[in-house]
């Protein structure tokens, strides 16, 4: 029987995760993020078991999930990309509970399962606008130049940009163009 790799975020430790006959891989990072008692006493339990490898992914890989989390307009942190990273890197699924960290997975065709919560039905991407002249800013604002209100987030919903898009990435698609 092939083992089945999975790529393991914090969520999967706090979500109550029990390993079974397969191979499972985190980064180092995680460990950081673990901070309840029960969720870090199972953690160290199954590294020190050996039931889960500490790896770190290529930076090549690192570079395709910021470019990806950029286009996306998602907020992951360092962790949350280097598990991406590493999951497309090892060509595995992930175990996460985070909905950013699936978006950006299920954009890479990377598979993800859910512990506790369903996971996200559709990918989304995101754009960022003024809340008072809702001039759009990329991701890195948060007070608008203009006007001084908070930068807020939101799915784009416009189905002519969401078809621009989709049209987009097909055309990349299937002219074997990897961004």
């Amino acid at each position: 029987m092939k083992l089945v790799k999975y790529v393991l975020d914090s969520s999967a430790f706090i979500g109550g995760f029990l390993p079974e006959e397969d191979e499972y891989f985190t980064v180092h990072e995680v460990i950081d993020e673990v901070g309840d008692d029960i969720s870090k006493e199972r953690l160290s339990y199954f590294l020190n078991s050996e039931k889960i490898k500490i790896k770190d992914p290529k930076q090549e890989n690192i570079d395709k999930v910021v470019k990806k989390t950029m286009e996306s307009g998602d907020n992951l942190s360092l962790t949350d990309i280097k598990i991406i990273a590493l999951s497309l890197e090892l060509d595995s699924s992930i175990i996460s509970e985070d909905y950013g960290i699936q978006n950006v997975s299920s954009m890479l065709n990377i598979r993800f399962k859910s512990i506790r919560e369903l996971g996200i039905k559709k990918i989304i991407w995101w754009e960022y606008y003024c809340m008072g002249c809702k001039k759009k800013y990329s991701k890195d604002k948060k007070i608008c130049g203009d006007c001084g209100n908070i930068i807020k987030r939101r799915p784009i919903t416009n189905k002519y940009w969401l078809k621009l898009i989709r049209g987009y990435l097909l055309m990349l698609y299937n002219n074997k163009i990897y961004i």
